[in-house]
């Protein structure tokens, strides 16, 4: 009983007082009512571009997301025998965008499920009208009518309703993406409409926009959720809101996103690999949000030019934080080349020319909403000559269930997990209470023919009896990387896991493991404590990096029972 009211203290300290007048609020009956007329429409100017959305429907009855498919006919619109998660997907209409040149029977079709959609969700009603799904719904609507056809009556109607609706109790509660999201919709969903009351749904979602604005995206370019795929989503959501802007009241902040829309592409630029696929850190899942090449063209699209080129900011930045010994380099060898520390995000990207590193050194954050953070302090995720190494193991679920803790658990990442127990107190589905505090990042990266040394600490283990603090070092050379681990304090046992991407053959060899791709090459392992090689456990795992996707992969876990120190060494062969 005490340990459950601890934990509930140390999630619930961290929230707003407006969180708690939020949840109180959704116990106040809504005295919202439905009308049976929606005011005048306007003249919209036509939008540029924005990102297709993945297919999901071939024929508009049969859809598949999450990597599972059902019927409409079948499950309708309110099925409890569905997971809320793919319900939700249902409800937010991206399939209308998964293309842009829509013939006239697939026109056909959309319009009847829009028809579809408004005659059984009656209003206020289930779970199409909860904010989120609301909001997403309401923006997709408003594109349809903007660049395919205009809504009709009854569905223009349903659309007026369902702004009303979120305009009355936006997400509050929750904070974070979700309100950014229930603002966006506001803003976008009545341009559409004339009228005072229109307006003043504008004007609260303009300014809950300028709020959050300051707050969500950071100094470094990123967004304060610290997931590339919320990231992402939210870069896309400013682009959405740019291209829409001369249909929006003078009060909106043009300036202001265009610029975050630059960092925010120069971010996931860093935080990207080759392949359109974003690293796994707190929830993260491919195939969700737009990829960084989406976003470009879209940014190019509207106008918007590229950012600082990677090598000079990641350069520059060298330059003002690490003035000391730093020397400049030659800019081409830049473009695989340097250091890049994302203060605010809590991220280092360090790169050589054949392998890219890519650390978490940041706190969980932000620390009123951590509901996508992992317990993953001090991981990492390693690519050679563009394949993946190593990895975390990914996001494939929400809601409450073993599997999902087990997704966000320190054990599923690459870090060190000290007495079974996680570096933050992630429980539930969306909570976490006592969070690790990462302390003491120092960079050093002198020139081309030195290794990078990047290391951190985190006190995430001092609620255990030995007060413990893990310390981590990489150092990243041209053919190697090597990590070290000190643990202060007493414990009874350690493991350093290290998760193997699929797609490398793992094998177990005399002094540690080897990793085999047909591309990468091969990659060896050895473990020491002091001038000592120390035995490996090789065990099946799985590896999600998708929703509702599951692949069988292998992890390397180092036992540490009694010693303080270990090292682990990567090597590659120079091609």
């Amino acid at each position: 009983m005490l340990k459950e009211l601890s934990r509930l203290y140390h999630t619930v300290k961290y929230l707003k007082p407006i969180q708690i007048v939020g949840r109180l609020q959704l116990f106040i009956p809504r005295r919202i009512s439905e009308q049976k007329d929606h005011p005048k429409l306007r003249s919209l100017t036509q939008a540029s571009e924005f990102c297709n959305k993945p297919t999901s429907t071939s024929d508009f009855n049969e859809f598949t997301f999450l990597s599972e498919s059902h019927r409409l006919s079948d499950v309708g619109w309110k099925s409890e025998n569905i997971s809320k998660l793919w319900s939700y997907n249902l409800h937010y209409f991206d399939y209308i965008h998964s293309q842009s040149d829509w013939n006239e029977s697939k026109k056909k079709k959309i319009r009847e499920i829009m028809q579809q959609w408004v005659d059984e969700n009656p209003f206020g009603k289930g779970t199409g009208w909860e904010p989120y799904p609301a909001s997403l719904r309401i923006v997709n609507w408003v594109k349809w009518h903007l660049n395919v056809e205009p809504l009709s009556q009854k569905t223009g109607l349903s659309l007026w309703n369902q702004l009303r609706w979120l305009s009355d109790r936006p997400e509050i509660h929750l904070l974070g993406n979700h309100l950014f999201a229930n603002a966006k919709a506001m803003i976008i969903g009545s341009a559409l409409f004339e009228g005072e009351e229109s307006m003043r749904i504008q004007n609260q979602g303009l300014k809950i926009l300028k709020k959050q604005l300051i707050e969500q995206f950071l100094a470094d370019g990123g967004h304060f959720e610290r997931s590339p795929m919320y990231h992402a989503l939210a870069v896309e959501d400013l682009l959405d809101l740019y291209i829409l802007n001369k249909n929006f009241s003078t009060g909106f902040p043009k300036a202001e996103i265009k610029e975050k829309i630059k960092k925010g592409i120069q971010w996931l630029s860093l935080m990207s690999y080759g392949n359109g696929e974003f690293p796994h850190f707190n929830d993260c899942a491919n195939s969700i949000a737009p990829t960084l090449s989406q976003l470009e063209k879209m940014a190019k699209s509207a106008g918007i030019q590229s950012a600082q080129p990677e090598n000079e900011e990641g350069m520059n930045r060298l330059m003002d934080e690490h003035s000391n010994g730093l020397k400049e380099r030659d800019v081409n060898l830049l473009k695989d080349e340097g250091v890049t520390h994302l203060k605010e995000s809590g991220f280092v990207i360090a790169k050589r020319e054949r392998s890219k590193l890519i650390a978490d050194v940041g706190d969980i954050g932000p620390a009123y909403q951590p509901g996508h953070a992992h317990a993953e302090s001090l991981s990492f995720e390693l690519s050679v000559r563009g394949h993946r190494v190593i990895v975390n193991s990914g996001t494939s679920l929400y809601g409450v269930s073993a599997e999902r803790l087990r997704q966000r658990s320190t054990s599923a990442h690459s870090t060190v997990e000290i007495d079974g127990q996680n570096s933050s107190e992630v429980w539930s589905g969306f909570r976490v209470a006592e969070r690790a505090k990462v302390q003491q990042v120092q960079i050093d990266d002198p020139d081309l023919a030195a290794p990078i040394v990047i290391s951190a600490s985190h006190d995430g283990y001092q609620r255990l009896p030995g007060k413990n603090i893990h310390r981590r070092t990489w150092k990243l050379d041209a053919n190697s990387l090597t990590i070290h681990d000190q643990i202060s304090g007493k414990f009874s046992k350690a493991v350093s896991r290290l998760y193997i991407h699929p797609d490398f053959a793992c094998h177990s060899s005399e002094n540690g493991a080897i990793f085999h791709h047909e591309i990468a090459g091969t990659v060896s392992l050895i473990a020491r404590s002091g001038k000592k090689e120390i035995p490996i456990v090789m065990k099946e795992s799985t590896y999600h990096p998708a929703f509702g996707v599951s692949m069988k992969n292998s992890c390397v876990e180092i036992i540490v029972t009694d010693t303080q120190e270990v090292s682990i060494e990567l090597k590659w062969k120079a091609e």
